[in-house]
């Protein structure tokens, strides 16, 4: 595939700061549309990761039809993330939000989540699993701590991110 079909995922565990990022991230680049994992998850079976993933995929298909970078902000691991990009012919260029795993608790707590504050180490486990995941070609993966960078760089690194892709596509078009 080429860079014209890369679609972007941010992940992380609860708390590690997704839902802040994918809010920076909207609006501020031209070109990317920020969809929140929550939004799409709503219209899915309960806890069918690869149901839900084939589903994101082939909306970030039509994110892509319609000339925009999709930017997926949502909890995601890369073994159900990459094999539904694959299916569905689409790059996958993810970035894992990762933080403190006493921040991780203490945020899941603290806010609820809904129900995850009942098991926060779940959570904590997400965020270690991120930490230690890889991408395969052509697929790229890489990690921001957010427990080392406030709400704002955090947001400005996401944003940087994002508009890296958008760069990409619009010179992929050129050619």
């Amino acid at each position: 595939m080429t860079t014209t079909s890369e679609v972007l995922v941010l992940s992380g565990a609860a708390g590690a700061g997704k839902s802040t990022a994918c809010v920076a991230i909207a609006g501020r680049v031209p070109g990317a549309c920020a969809i929140d994992g929550d939004t799409l998850s709503s219209a899915r079976r309960p806890w069918d990761y690869d149901e839900y993933w084939a589903f994101t995929m082939r909306v970030c298909a039509d994110v892509l039809r319609n000339g925009l970078v999709p930017v997926i902000c949502g909890i995601g691991m890369p073994g159900q993330v990459f094999p539904a990009a694959d299916v569905a012919g689409l790059r996958v260029d993810m970035l894992a939000l990762v933080c403190d795993p006493d921040a991780i608790r203490h945020r899941v707590v603290e806010r609820g989540y809904g129900g995850a504050w009942q098991h926060p180490e779940k959570h904590v486990a997400v965020d270690r699993e991120l930490r230690d995941a890889a991408a395969r070609a052509p697929h790229r993966f890489a990690t921001f701590d957010t427990s080392l960078h406030g709400i704002d760089e955090t947001a400005d690194a996401t944003v940087e991110w994002v508009s890296a892709a958008v760069v990409r596509r619009v010179a992929a078009a050129a050619r």
